[in-house]
């Protein structure tokens, strides 16, 4: 109500009625047109402000008084223009300048959202200023004290709404004493760490009501900063900012007049905390969201005391505690008026309420405590007295026993519903008709099947259907696609044993989005109309075994937006259809594993906006169609273990060069490894293993410098859609065996050149690539001796050589390889004593076998006194300094070797440590698969 009433209050001071035609005041005019002059603006925005038009008060963003002629009020908002149906900006560029000082008589400036960089000193002239908003403008520079001239402000808007990159500085908020009519203040992307009085100031604004301090950086005050006035602040908003306990301290005590409290999205790059237990204060608090500020510990006591409030929002968070009682003591003193209560994406625990106290919540309408750890029988935790709930999301915890219909009879205002990964059973009968309309439903792993849930035909209006892994192996009936889909946007059935064709059906209005089958029975054909038009369709892990005779007569008749389509892992048999490669918004294909062959068609092309294509797996032939280089967004290109043949193009270093994964392995590739390659320098995995390569590995290898910004965005498929996140995963061969990843591809840094005929040295460059992890030339016919400075390849983990002709030393520098837990040697010509260090003495003798001259531990063989090596990481030179040393204690070995050990123990921990974002990515995508293919790599 203060909001509303503030806004007609500016309302009505600054805005008259235009009757008749003005006569504007020449001067106001000339001031106008001079600071237009200084603008860059888009096409004809201030068309009329123009020499021709001699009045000013009809100008676009101009309002005079009705009885004087002055300029009271000047609004430049951008235009919006629309662009297939997007909106675009077109904001103004330049300078406030002093030309509009002659507009005395100003009460309302708006000039936000556009690109005005500083704040003028000047502008406390404005003293009849009464609006004043210059948000959203990427501000810089320090905001002026004089502003403080504007006693008569009402309306404050400095503020970042979006983050855009303002930069404003406040170093004192002396001024603000003096603006004694402000209401509402809004700051944002302001480093206000100088402004060691900003609580003393606010504290003591009487006439503040409302406060916005976002995108800002705040100072660390000391816990003794104390004020005992008080303010009229009701609503305090401060989010995407960066703050420490104390600072949360003074905002909980900022005023005591508190209804709408939101501290939102903040410290996000710093250490969490826990927050004081100091809500008791706050008695008149309405409005209470704390969302994703990484707040850490127990919930504090004192929010049960909160007697008023309506709606409490701690989603996000790091809270580990148990929460009945703090419930029970708001339940109690609440007066039945809470609405909200949503505590999800935490780690809270123990029982929620006891079921009588559900009862007392009459008005709840969203209901959520999804992401957590709460292990309760549904049976204990009755809702169906909650008769106002519209949103009931219990998903992703421990919930256990059996719903049936009555715990939902008189849900009639539900439209959310959520029960997924928990341990719940649903025994409807098959005639039910649920008393509400849902728009959301989410059971996935709960136990609904083996018939497909037949109520659902009563369910018109949803949007999102999440029905996976739910033991559902029956048909899909035939009223789905007639009734329900309709309205569909979001639809997952993967990981059940439907046994049916893919339903072929024409789509009237609304389009999929997402439509996840995978890992179920279906069979048959591929046919255009079960591509159901959608953006994302993930058909694999199923027996598909062909596409339909007339799939290109019928897909190139109709529009389809589709750009997912992950049909690996089926049995589809003939030519890929040519116009696959039609569907110009294709940007992840997948066709692995299937029993594809023929040639790549050249239609190829087509694909221009393509940024995932495996075809690997398959027994496609022939040459890599030139057409492919149109493909210049290609990120990921795997097309191993195919027949495919011929030199590998040198179009696809220079036209490909945002690649960050390429597979040709397993084919029948010849030639030269072409030097083009070399122009991909943000490769991440370079696999061209098992071919018939020849000639030198070219030394300009060292232009994979790793630094391109290009990365693979994974968003794990089942519950998870963004127009440009793929559900990726491939074969790599790492340390020896063959792995499928998925979410980790885009860490590894890996070349293959393994099984070729290669020849030649190992180049010096290649020692350059020190972000390099695992490097595998086994099997070829290279020769010479390993580069000295092999040691620079720090990061290096897995290093096989063998089964080559290389000879000479063992370099000492291998022994630097602190990561290096893989290492095979075997069968070159290497002679002379292994050197000695932890790392080296502590692989298997199998990675040193087959060279007949190579000595020392872990070999069984002894070497003679003239052939011994020791390692000293200190050492620049290759000469051993104890030639003359007849024997070697081997107690100092075994005691390197357990030190080793530990060391290397410590080394994964601190590893651990600092990749503990995947454990993070992990709790909020529900991968903790991540966690651990990142083990079985590491």
């Amino acid at each position: 109500m203060v909001l509303v009433a503030i806004l007609f209050l500016v309302a009505t001071t600054t805005s008259t009625s235009y009757h008749g035609v003005y006569s504007c005041i020449e001067s106001e005019r000339q001031a106008l047109l001079t600071f237009k002059q200084g603008l860059d603006v888009h096409d004809n925005v201030l068309s009329s402000w123009n020499n021709n038009n001699k009045d000013c008060c009809a100008w676009r963003g101009i309002r005079c008084h009705n009885l004087t002629n002055h300029i009271i009020k000047l609004h430049l908002r951008p235009n919006i223009t629309y662009d297939h149906g997007m909106p675009t900006l077109y904001p103004i560029l330049g300078q406030i300048t002093s030309s509009l000082l002659k507009l005395k008589y100003l009460e309302y400036l708006d000039l936000s959202n556009n690109a005005f960089y500083e704040i003028p000193k000047f502008i406390g002239s404005f003293t009849n200023l009464k609006y004043l908003n210059l948000s959203n403008n990427q501000l810089v520079g320090n905001v002026p004290s004089q502003l403080g001239n504007l006693t008569k402000l009402r309306v404050l808007d400095l503020g970042d709404d979006y983050g855009f990159g303002t930069n404003l500085t406040i170093k004192s908020f002396n001024w603000i004493s003096h603006l004694t009519n402000l209401r509402i203040l809004k700051l944002g992307g302001t480093n206000l760490t100088e402004a060691k009085d900003w609580f003393c100031s606010f504290k003591t604004a009487h006439s503040l009501s409302i406060l916005h301090l976002n995108y800002c950086q705040f100072p660390e005050l000391d816990h003794t900063t104390t004020n005992s006035s008080t303010n009229s602040i009701t609503t305090l908003h401060v989010s995407d900012s960066t703050f420490g306990s104390t600072t949360f301290s003074h905002l909980l005590n900022l005023s005591n007049n508190l209804i709408d409290l939101s501290l939102n999205y903040n410290n996000k790059a710093s250490p969490v905390f826990t927050i004081p237990d100091s809500f008791e204060n706050l008695k008149s608090l309405r409005r209470f969201n704390f969302q994703w500020n990484q707040f850490r510990g127990e919930i504090p006591k004192s929010i049960g005391s909160l007697c008023k409030l309506q709606e409490l929002v701690l989603y996000g968070n790091e809270f580990n505690s148990t929460i009945i009682d703090i419930l029970k003591n708001l339940i109690d003193c609440n007066n039945k008026s809470l609405e909200i209560l949503d505590l999800s994406y935490n780690n809270l625990s123990g029982p929620l309420l006891p079921k009588d106290y559900f009862s007392k919540i009459p008005h709840l309408r969203k209901l959520d405590v999804s992401h957590n750890k709460f292990n309760v029988k549904w049976a204990e935790s009755i809702i169906s007295n909650l008769s106002s709930l519209e949103l009931l999301d219990i998903s992703v915890n421990s919930f256990t026993g059996i719903v049936i219909e009555t715990h939902l009879e008189k849900l009639s205002k539900l439209e959310h519903l959520d029960l997924s990964s928990n341990f719940l059973t649903l025994k409807f009968e098959t005639n039910w008709v649920p008393p509400f309309q849902l728009q959301h439903l989410g059971l996935r792993s709960c136990m609904i099947g083996p018939q497909f849930p037949s109520w659902l035909q009563t369910q018109t209006n949803i949007s999102f259907l999440d029905l996976s892994d739910s033991g559902i192996s029956n048909i899909i009936p035939i009223w789905f696609f007639n009734q329900t889909y309709s309205k569909l946007t979001y639809l997952d059935l993967s990981f059940n044993t439907i046994n049916d064709t893919l339903p072929d059906i024409q789509l009237k209005s609304n389009n999929f989005a997402f439509v996840d089958l995978r890992a179920n029975k279906f069979h048959g054909y591929v046919s255009p109309n079960s591509l159901f038009k959608a953006n994302a369709l993930y058909l694999s892990n199923n027996t598909l075994t062909t596409f339909h005779p007339l799939f290109c007569s019928i897909l190139l008749s109709s529009h389809h937006n589709l750009q997912i389509l992950d049909l690996s892992n089926n049995q589809l048999f003939g030519n890929i259809p040519h116009c696959l490669f039609h569907l110009q918004n294709l940007k992840f294909l997948n066709l692995f594993n299937n029993r594809l062959f023929g040639l790549i068609p050249s239609s190829i092309a087509s694909l221009y906006q393509i940024q995932m294509l495996d075809l690997s797996q398959n027994n496609l032939s022939g040459i890599l169609p030139s057409s492919m280089k149109n493909c210049t967004q290609l990120l990921f290109l795997d097309i191993g273990e195919n027949n495919m043949r011929g030199n590998i193009p040198m179009w696809i270093g220079e036209t490909l060069k945002q690649l960050v994964f390429l597979r040709l392995n397993s084919n029948h590739f010849y030639g030269t490894i072409p030097t083009s390659l070399c122009h991909l320098n943000g490769i991440r995995i370079l696999d061209i293993s098992h071919n018939n390569i020849s000639g030198l590995i070219p030394s300009c290898i060292n232009n994979f410098t790793y630094e391109s910004s290009s990365s693979l965005t994974v968003v794990y498929a089942s519950g998870h859609f963004s127009a440009t996140g793929f559900d990726i995963k491939t074969k790599v061969t790492w340390k020896g065996k063959e792995y499928e990843y998925q979410e980790i591809l885009g860490l590894l840094r890996i070349i293959d050149f393994s099984s070729n005929k290669l020849i030649g040295e190992i180049p010096m460059e290649l020692t350059n690539l020190v972000e390099l992890l695992q490097l595998n030339l086994s099997r070829n016919n290279l020769s010479g001796v390993i580069p000295w400075n092999i040691g620079n390849l720090s990061k290096l983990e897995a290093l096989d050589l063998s089964h080559n002709n290389f000879s000479g030393e063992i370099p000492i520098g291998l022994g630097e390889l602190s990561f290096l837990q893989y290492l095979d040697l075997s069968y070159n010509h290497f002679s002379g004593k292994i050197p000695i260090s932890t790392q080296l003495q502590s692989f298997n003798a199998s990675s040193y076998v087959g060279n007949g001259e190579l000595c020392g531990l872990p070999l069984l063989i002894e070497c003679s006194s003239g052939n011994h090596a020791t390692f000293n990481p200190h050492s620049n030179s290759d000469d051993d300094d104890d030639d003359d040393q007849e024997w070697f204690d081997m107690s100092w070995f075994y005691i390197g070797l357990e030190v080793g050990i530990a060391l290397g123990f410590i080394g994964v921990c601190g590893a651990l440590y600092r990749n503990s974002y995947l454990l993070e990515s992990c709790l909020f995508l529900g991968c903790l698969n991540k966690f651990g293919d990142w083990l079985s790599v590491h």
